[in-house]
């Protein structure tokens, strides 16, 4: 297991106190609020950051870190990517999985035949993408049960089912 989980980018200060607006990337962002420690990666290097505060305003995320005083301060974070300690991840209910943790799964169809490999998961507003690359191609598939019907982290794979056309020619053997 990774030591640490991306979970949103900070993207401008809120007001002149030092909060600033983070765009989470989890499907229940208020669960941060219980976090107290975090890592900021920067071009300049990691910080490590102490919530002081936060809340959840109108769909959006706002949070205070110790030492961040002001507007200046705040924006001094701001592109920066926000991490938290693998250990201090909030538990996930039965059907939850962590978008992170697809990365790296192989892609196979109900028949078996392997695809390729999750190679990035794209957050889009529509819901996440996850991009399979194989046989020297990519695609592009909704991470919605529809088109995953089966999951298993614990072994390493997923399941697609997807309408023809969807996999590039080529990428799945015939």
């Amino acid at each position: 297991m990774r030591d640490f989980v991306d979970i949103g980018r900070v993207s401008r200060p809120r007001g002149l106190r030092g909060e600033v607006w983070v765009t989470p990337w989890s499907d229940d962002p208020e669960r941060l609020l219980g976090i107290s420690r975090f890592r900021l990666l920067l071009p300049a290097g990691p910080r490590e950051l102490r919530l002081a505060g936060g809340q959840w305003l109108n769909g959006r995320l706002a949070l205070l870190f110790e030492g961040v005083a002001d507007r200046d301060a705040a924006q001094a974070l701001c592109g920066g990517e926000l991490q938290i300690r693998a250990e201090d991840l909030p538990p996930l209910a039965e059907d939850e999985v962590f978008l992170a943790d697809l990365v790296g799964l192989e892609a196979r169809l109900a028949d078996g035949r392997v695809v390729g490999r999750v190679r990035h998961v794209l957050e889009m507003p529509a819901g996440p993408l996850l991009e399979i690359a194989g046989g020297g191609r990519e695609a592009l598939v909704p991470f919605a049960r529809r088109f995953v019907p089966r999951l298993e982290l614990a072994e390493g794979w997923l399941e697609l089912s997807v309408p023809e056309g969807l996999l590039p020619e080529g990428m799945v053997d015939e």
